[in-house]
């Protein structure tokens, strides 16, 4: 899924960091030394990405993203490479079984025997009817033209999409009156400056409805009824999947700029954004309207919901999420129209949650996996912390718990008001 975050130049990015050490007395004549490390861009042809999709024997994983449910099946996303399929009859022996190729895939959705994934400025609607052997059924192009990659960078569309970036680097000097700007077209630059001056010695350096999966709460994209909902960074993408294999886009809806997360609630939609929670009526899938919002400070924010409560976690891990808050905020939303922060909890580093009956489970990354009784939202009580690394994610469905982290998963019991590993796979 694309993210827009800023008006970066598409053919230069510069990250200067500057150390310097003043002398009393500096003489003669000064120069400063930069050292920049260059990032070409390797594209692949938009002819050899929609040739790509294919379906591969089972692989490690490396770079884990988003996860998705599907009984009997659990989807794991590989960061930009396509999808690990896992036969979870058994979710004390999962079975990793197959490989979906697809790059540049981010976010998948699943109805029925299709899945729908995004493929860099594509959308792909998949037959998964029989998981060894999955293929596409459709494809819309140019969806999502305006990819965006890691720290802002685009890329020249003309040459097709990013997939990987060849790294060399070079050292420029200057006179110090003379500030340095790099121009090489087309490679995307970060740079240290080291400062010297040539008499002294002076040095510096720095360098889920029936026949629909189940998403985290970290996902943008949704299904309702026969519409799939993608989100953009400042809209969202409606598609009339009647047919399933021929989605067919029917409207956008503008939302405020940098929405992150989509969670489908009875008749509404909550959206995550990093400035606060927007609540949608959704009672005619087709046309989803604006009835309110929460506004909380700059920080990355997932929502889930049960009841009168939102449940929706705050964190500043980056500059894109800005801000300097890591808390749960308990949202009051009995009046749908007017909602209003009911109780504020600390947390480390929260990213996804999930929320069944009175259990809510919260990755709070640096701590660990934590598991709350919400019996009283006003009162929760911490039942249990599990010390995993770096959870991301979570799945809670009918007492299994499936907790995605950076480059593995793992399942959990919690039927008995206890996590009990079942099971993990993963580096």
């Amino acid at each position: 899924m694309k993210i827009k975050q800023s008006s970066f130049s598409p053919l230069l990015f510069i990250i200067i960091i500057c150390s310097i050490s003043f002398s009393s007395c500096l003489k003669d004549k000064c120069e400063q030394t930069y050292t920049y490390r260059l990032y070409e861009p390797v594209y692949m042809s938009l002819t050899n990405l929609r040739a790509a999709v294919q379906t591969l024997p089972a692989k490690e994983f490396n770079e884990t993203g988003k996860i998705y449910y599907m009984e009997p099946y659990l989807f794991v996303n590989e960061i930009n490479e396509g999808i690990h399929i896992i036969d979870n009859s058994n979710p004390s022996a999962p079975k990793n079984i197959a490989f979906i190729n697809i790059p540049g895939n981010i976010d998948i959705a699943v109805k029925g025997n299709t899945m729908y994934a995004d493929s860099y400025i594509d959308l792909v609607a998949l037959d998964i009817s029989d998981p060894m052997n999955v293929t596409e059924a459709g494809r819309v192009e140019n969806i999502f033209p305006d990819r965006v990659y890691e720290n802002g960078w685009t890329g020249d569309p003309t040459q097709g999409v990013i997939v990987n970036w060849i790294e060399s680097d070079t050292t420029v000097t200057s006179d110090c009156n003379n500030y340095y700007y790099p121009m090489w077209e087309g490679v995307f630059v970060s740079a240290t400056m080291d400062i010297a001056s040539n008499s002294s010695g002076l040095t510096g350096t720095s360098s889920a409805a029936p026949g629909i999966g189940i998403a985290g709460s970290t996902a943008q994209f949704a299904i309702v009824d026969d519409y799939l909902y993608c989100l953009d960074s400042w809209s969202m993408d409606l598609f009339d999947i009647t047919n399933p294999t021929h989605p067919v886009q029917t409207t956008t809806v503008q939302m405020p700029w940098n929405i992150e997360t989509i969670f489908p609630y009875e008749d509404y939609i909550f959206i995550g954004s990093t400035t606060g929670v927007q609540i949608y009526d959704n009672s005619n899938p087709a046309t989803p309207t604006f009835i309110s919002q929460f506004v909380h400070i700059e920080s990355c924010d997932p929502v889930v919901v049960q009841g009168n409560y939102a449940y929706s976690t705050l964190r500043s891990e980056n500059s894109f999420c800005g801000g300097f808050t890591n808390e749960l905020d308990v949202i009051d939303i009995s009046d749908i129209t007017n909602p209003q922060l009911s109780k504020t909890y600390n947390m480390s580093s929260p990213y996804g949650l999930g929320i069944d009956n009175e259990y809510l489970f919260i990755c709070d990354k640096i701590a660990g996996l934590k598991m709350y009784d919400v019996s009283d939202p006003l009162d929760m009580q911490l039942l249990q912390t599990v010390n995993i690394q770096t959870p991301i994610d979570v799945i809670p469905v009918n007492g299994l718990l499936i907790v995605i982290t950076e480059n593995a998963f793992y399942q959990y019991d919690y039927s008995s008001g206890g996590l009990v590993e079942l099971s993990w796979m993963g580096k």
